[in-house]
């Protein structure tokens, strides 16, 4: 995506859920060294470098007055499972970085992923929609009424958008006003 657009290509030509996507690159090196060391080799460090660079690029992009505007930071969840095997969350860890720096609250356990999915790497786009389908839920405990809310969503790579677009519906089902998406890196698949 170029730095001076709104939008880029894909965005234009696709229903997404969200107002809009805000990527610090492409998937490429170093990024794509970062996360990889980051998810699966647990250099937790990577993740703290990629939200420090994630946050100068927020602060070139939006000003004060526009990231005051967000209601709740939302970490893409982790099924259970996944995250026990993991022993964290990849986008909690950046989400969290968000958090203490803007100063926004975090949405956390009424968001689950109650569906156990494979992993999306390397499916095609109907796959990973098939497989993302109604994955995540709303749970009222406790209590937060996000009807009207102008949420954030927190991902380490956005390639397709299943994931945030599953993520998306249950949101939107709870009456939310607009749905951003924060991430590391943006890449497309052509399949």
């Amino acid at each position: 995506m170029n730095k001076c657009a709104d939008y880029c290509g894909d965005c234009l030509q696709k229903d997404y859920l969200f107002t809009q996507l805000h990527a610090l690159g492409d998937y490429q090196k170093p990024l794509s060294t970062l996360i990889k060391q980051l998810k699966y080799q647990q250099q937790l460090i990577a993740g703290e470098l990629l939200a420090e660079l994630l946050i100068k690029s927020l602060l070139q992009r939006y000003s004060q007055q526009q990231l005051s505007e967000f209601d709740y930071l939302l970490a893409v969840p982790l099924h259970r499972k996944k995250l026990q095997q993991r022993g964290f969350n990849q986008a909690s860890i950046i989400c969290d970085q968000l958090h203490k720096t803007f100063n926004i609250p975090l949405l956390g356990e009424q968001i689950k992923r109650q569906k156990e999915t494979v992993a999306q790497e390397g499916l095609s786009i109907h796959k990973r929609q098939k497989n993302l389908a109604e994955a995540f839920s709303y749970h009222n405990n406790p209590p937060i009424n996000l009807a009207g809310k102008n949420i954030i969503i927190i991902d380490d790579v956005v390639t397709t958008g299943a994931t945030i677009n599953s993520l998306c519906k249950t949101l939107k089902a709870q009456q939310v006003n607009s749905i951003t998406v924060f991430c590391i890196s943006r890449t497309g698949i052509d399949k």
